[in-house]
Parts: structure tokens; sequence; C-alpha cells
């Protein structure tokens, strides 16, 4: 059975390779943010609602970028949205189990830790 390579077609666009590297930075830079906002303190909660927010930034950079989302067919686009949607889900029981055994969550993290 012969194959034939010239039959092989790439419908879609791939990123190019300035658009890795601007990506590159982005990360970099958003990596250099969380180490300088680490340095500020703004209360437990909001540090952590900031070091989740600039997670999920460059969590989505990876995945749109490099996983290949962005070329990938609309479906893989739902999946890996419906993906993150549950795990959101999962998150919030966490910390509504959290909040529950600590009652008053934002000043009971420091007790709740074990070191």
């Amino acid at each position: 059975m012969k194959f034939d390579l010239s039959q092989i077609s790439d419908e879609h666009g791939h990123t190019s390779l300035k658009g890795y590297f601007v990506v590159f930075f982005a990360l970099m830079a958003l990596t250099l943010i969380t180490v300088l906002l680490s340095l500020v303190n703004f209360g437990v909660l909001a540090d952590a609602v900031i070091a989740v927010l600039i997670a999920a930034l460059k969590t989505t950079l990876v995945v749109y970028f490099f996983m290949h989302v962005r070329e990938s067919p609309k479906i893989i686009g739902f999946i890996v949205i419906g993906s993150f949607a549950w795990l959101s889900v999962l998150f919030l029981f966490t910390i509504a189990d959290f909040h529950a055994n600590y009652s008053d969550a934002a000043s009971s993290i420091p007790s709740a830790m074990p070191w």
C-alpha cells in the first residue's frame, strides 16, 4: 500500500515563531508581575484573588497558543471551556467546605494551614 504525502493538507494556520515569542514574553512579564505583587500585602483574600487571576490568564495563553486550541476545531474549544467550568465548580465546593469548617474563612486561614 502506497502512502502519498501530497494528499495531506494543513487546512488551518499555525502560530508563527514571532507569535510564540510574543506569548513567551507575555508569560514572562506576567510571572514578573506575580513575583512583584507577592512583595505587596493586599490581605489574604485579595492576594489569593490576584494570584489566581494572573494564573488563569497565563493558563489561558498556554492552552490557547501552545496547546493549539486556537487552530483546533471549535468542539475542542468547547471541551476546554467545559473542563475549566467543571474545575471551577469543584473549587467552589472546596471553598464552601472550607468556609463551613472554619466559619470566617479569611481570618481563619492561618489557623487552618498545617504549617
